[in-house]
């Protein structure tokens, strides 16, 4: 079987969540027996080079230019987010791509490359399928119940309903959807998608234990600092979350990491007295030295990869409802769940002051992960998804 992925950026390096869930798959489809081939979007913004363990392409773009996005949503063609991702030389890619690869599945990792579907069609009878790593209208909608300014909720609000058409009206012309989570495809389904659909969490690829200990009374956040909920998250930390925590427990520290963060958030992070780690070499090593991992978001979708992430470390992670959702955990086993400013932060000082139980619901989370989230398992139910497609085009 070969796989063409279509990515909205380059998979490699793995640095943040989206990339991680990305390389993660084609890399557990390749090892599942699959040919895999990635055509990639390279955004100035994520600009890098196109180099990985599988065979992959870039196309450069500039996904902050302003003009033709906003005339084609004006136009009321598509919304303006993805209509930054429209590319005539990444339309041409696609079809020399499929012409020469000769995909029997093409996966689409973005809804926002979902356009590029009538390209892949001209070309080809290969099977496309939709890789659904958020249900994008609800992130937004998230943002417009938080925003507090009236006209920028509206705004919001707006984008949310416009990206609620675009997601239901692409997804009609792909053969299959694969969701994240089971709570985005009941998503995807209200919105009536009838195509099928077989769920895939995120994978984790279990590294061995290890007895490296962390810092005592510390605190971590990590996220892709250009993602919008993620920077709701850094500011409900500074503003509500962290001055309850510090005032408990004077001598517990904040860090907080991430790449792309807009001035802003670096600022507001020194400002409460936190350290801020900005892109880290190594996020895992990040993890591993904090005592509590935190996940407080308040909007979003699909699932938090980093919280898998810290999991699989062994890591006592506290997390609002929004950050643990997609994730099989029991709130007080192995995670903990709280939704308000002061119930969150009396959770972290709590594990903060017993290291015992912080321990405890660490190893019970690594089990969890081990149990339900193997990388190459995963990719082998996709890969029989994937097959049963193809009989049923036969």
């Amino acid at each position: 079987m070969r796989i063409l992925i279509l990515t909205p950026r380059l998979p490699w390096p793995p640095e943040d969540g989206g990339r991680l869930a990305m390389a993660r798959l084609a890399e557990s489809l390749a090892a599942a027996g699959a040919e895999v081939a990635i055509l990639s979007l390279n955004p100035r913004k994520h600009r890098g080079v196109a180099t990985g363990p599988l065979p992959i392409e870039a196309i450069d773009i500039d996904t902050s230019r302003r003009l033709a996005p906003v005339l084609r949503a004006l136009s009321g063609r598509m919304p303006y987010v993805a209509a930054r991702f429209v590319s005539a030389d990444f339309r041409d890619a696609v079809q020399s791509t499929v012409r020469r690869f000769a995909p029997d599945i093409v996966q689409i990792e973005s809804p926002f490359l979902l356009p590029y579907v009538n390209s892949v069609r001209s070309m080809s009878g290969a099977r496309v399928v939709l890789r659904s790593l958020n249900a994008e209208f609800r992130i937004w909608e998230g943002l417009a119940t938080r925003e507090r300014a009236r006209l920028r909720r509206l705004a919001l609000g707006h984008v949310a309903a416009t990206l609620r058409r675009f997601e239901r009206t692409w997804m009609a012309k792909v053969d299959a959807i694969v969701p994240i989570s089971e709570s985005d495809a009941a998503d995807f389904r209200a919105l009536g998608v009838t195509r099928p659909m077989h769920v895939v969490p995120c994978g984790v690829k279990l590294q061995p234990a290890t007895t490296e200990a962390s810092t005592p009374a510390t605190v971590g956040f990590i996220g892709s600092l250009d993602f919008l909920p993620n920077q709701d998250a850094v500011r409900w930390i500074v503003e509500e979350i962290w001055p309850r925590i510090s005032s408990d427990l004077p001598s517990a520290r904040l860090a907080i990491a991430g790449s792309s963060a807009p001035p802003w958030v670096e600022r507001l992070t020194r400002e409460c007295g936190a350290d801020f780690a900005g892109r880290v070499a190594d996020p895992a090593a990040f993890l591993r030295s904090k005592a509590v991992v935190i996940a407080p978001l308040l909007a979003g979708s699909g699932m938090r990869i980093k919280v898998l992430e810290a999991m699989a470390l062994g890591k006592p992670v506290v997390s609002t409802t929004i950050g643990a959702a997609g994730i099989d955990v029991e709130n007080g086993a192995d995670i903990v769940v709280a939704d308000d400013a002061d119930a969150f932060a009396r959770a972290v000082v709590r594990l903060l002051h017993h290291p015992e139980a912080a321990a405890k619901i660490g190893a019970a989370a690594r089990a969890k992960v081990a149990s339900r989230y193997d990388s190459d398992a995963l990719g082998r139910g996709l890969f029989r998804f994937y097959q049963s497609l193809q009989a049923s085009s036969a």
